[in-house]
């Protein structure tokens, strides 16, 4: 335990208190006999003296440490950094300089003693962090290339700590992203991906540096790769609920709105009346006056356009101006080749012709749904029907990146639950495509076209409601995972090549040259160069070992060994900051001692 200067105080209370070890009642004489023999100690046996303060000093250090009465220790027990440890550790020499200090005062003096005290002790306190982070620095290139190689999982652990120190990330964290990612369906997301940029580091360290795990690692990230754009599809398709193609999707629409089609139309033509064409000719004779004038009574012998030609083909169908067409099975047939005549002109392109006769085709409907109430019904199903059909090529054109987000997430919103999920399977098919279409070599990134400003307020709006936020996560683990794997393999080949043939070159020539020309020192200077050269590489079996924890994919399995790397990591931080405590205390002792 700390004294601070006060043992001898303290032997002469307790000889005047108690007689034992001093004379009863006489404290000014025992403090006098208590001096007197330690500087007989000191002078007789330096050694011994100053190996008890020694002990003093670790025994009274490493109480405080424990007990967390070291400001220094409990801010290196939480993580604190360097320069905070070296501010608490300032206080910590102070506080124990100053009572040192105090201790080894004498009545007035002792608040003079205090204050020197607590200077030293702050200055040096303040010095002592950097100064053991600075011995450690310069001895560790020394001893780790022959250490590692004893005890690589110890460098391994300290590898990955540092990383994720760095990457401010914790052991339950990182098992946290895994088991989300599987969770997800992407079971092949790693510690190394999870770790982010640090991670990353790593893993190109495992890649480009020769030892028994690059192979594996290098063929486990290719193939990863390699399947990034069958799981991308697969995400989008099941973002999106398109479990088929637009065209697919389209065509099985249309047969089931034309099968209960042509139920619905066979009911309404049982319970039909007769129709009026009446309307439906008015607005020929309107459209192509004075054509109809011409074909009575010719003025002249100019045909009219295809438009009128096509009115007036249907016209005769309708009346022979003598009497009117009133069959609702022969008017159904009639509106049937109408609507035909209408979707031509839009697949040809001919908006005005489209136009012109679509308004014919509603005048015929009209006509139908007055002769037959089952008919409007049916007309009305088809039409619901057909507008579904219609969101398909609808999401088709949203996907391009002509159309503005904003106003492909109006249209979606205006429309009905069907007709949005139509939407969405033509909206998924283009993405889907380009995925399918991108070249599936390892380099190639499928998730960076599915990651805009365009998509990112598209995708959310689109997807189906239960799905758009594992959407969004397994889109960003696949960007994460390439981004990964291109840092591994990716850049230029030159340092793999040179790893390579310094692997190879197990002899170097120069040491032979040297020996042969009778120069002993040029043989040692080179030999000393390669065990240099050597030395200042990480071990392999280091580099294996960092490989396996940041290959990791298992929760579990990853939290096992990254708490490994934090409880050493937390260990070499408690001993740093115990070495730091007793320094503070053989410090502000033997300052002390100096200073007087």
């Amino acid at each position: 335990m700390a004294s601070f200067g006060l043992a001898d105080e303290f032997a002469a209370g307790m000889g005047a208190l108690t007689g034992l070890g001093g004379d009863f009642g006489d404290y000014d004489r025992n403090l006098q006999r208590q001096r007197i023999e330690q500087k007989v100690r000191d002078n007789y046996n330096p050694y011994a003296s100053t190996a008890g303060r020694v002990t003093g000093a670790l025994a009274g250090g490493a109480a405080l440490a424990k007990n967390g009465a070291s400001l220094a220790a409990n801010a290196a027990n939480s993580g604190a950094g360097l320069n905070r440890l070296a501010a608490m550790s300032a206080i910590d020499g102070a506080l124990m300089g100053g009572a040192y200090g105090f201790g080894s005062g004498e009545g007035e003096g002792r608040l003079a003693e205090a204050s020197k005290g607590g200077a030293f002790g702050l200055a040096t306190g303040g010095i002592a962090p950097y100064a053991i982070a600075g011995i450690s620095a310069a001895t560790k290139p020394l001893i780790a290339p022959i250490a590692a190689r004893l005890q690589p999982q110890k460098y391994a652990d300290a590898a990955i700590d540092t990383a994720m120190q760095r990457a401010g990330t914790t052991p339950d964290k990182v098992s946290r992203a895994l088991e989300n990612a599987a969770a997800d369906g992407q079971d092949m997301f790693t510690v190394a991906d999870a770790m982010g940029l640090n991670g990353r580091r790593l893993l190109s360290t495992v890649a480009r540096t020769p030892n028994d795990a690059r192979q594996d690692v290098i063929e486990a990230l290719v193939r990863r790769q390699t399947g990034q754009g069958d799981r991308l599809a697969n995400t989008v398709a099941e973002g999106f609920g398109a479990t088929d193609t637009a065209a697919q999707r389209a065509t099985s629409l249309t047969a089931a709105r034309d099968a209960l089609a042509d139920t619905n139309y066979a009911a309404a033509r049982n319970n039909a009346g007769s129709v009026d064409l009446s309307s439906a000719i008015q607005h020929i004779d309107d459209t192509i006056r004075p054509g109809v004038q011409q074909i009575v009574s010719p003025a002249d012998d100019i045909a009219g356009d295809s438009i009128e030609r096509a009115l007036t083909g249907f016209r005769a169908r309708m009346t022979d101006d003598k009497s009117i067409l009133s069959d609702f099975n022969r008017v159904l047939t009639l509106k049937k080749d109408v609507s035909d005549a209408v979707e031509a002109a839009k697949r040809a392109g001919q908006g005005n012709r489209a136009r012109v006769l679509g308004q014919l085709n509603s005048q015929l409907d009209a006509a139908l749904e007055s002769a037959s109430p089952a008919y409007r019904a049916a007309n009305d199903t088809f039409k619901s029907q057909s507008k579904v059909i219609d969101a398909i090529d609808t999401g088709t054109q949203a996907a391009s990146s002509r159309a503005r987000a904003a106003d492909n997430i109006g249209v979606f919103n205006d429309l009905s639950a069907g007709e949005q999920t139509a939407f969405r399977s033509g909206y998924a098919d283009p993405w889907i495509s380009r995925i399918e279409s991108a070249s599936s070599a390892p380099t190639t990134n499928k998730a960076r076209m599915l990651i805009s400003e365009k998509t990112g307020q598209e995708f959310p709006a689109f997807a189906m409601p239960d799905r758009a936020q594992q959407m969004g996560r397994r889109i960003a683990r696949e960007q994460k995972m390439f981004t990964t794997a291109n840092e591994a393999m990716g850049g230029s080949k030159t340092a793999d090549n040179l790893a390579d043939m310094a692997d190879m070159a197990k002899f170097d020539p120069s040491i032979m040259a040297g020996l042969m020309r009778g120069s002993v020192k040029d043989a040692m200077v080179a030999a000393a160069t390669k065990v240099l050269t050597e030395a200042k590489g990480t071990p392999p079996a280091v580099v294996e070992r960092v490989a396996k924890i940041i290959m990791e994919t298992n929760p579990q399995r990853a939290a096992e060994a990254l708490n490994r790397a934090t409880l050493k990591g937390v260990s070499d931080a408690n001993r740093r900051a115990l070495i730091n405590t007793i320094l503070n205390l053989g410090v502000a002792a033997g300052g002390n001692r100096a200073l007087n």
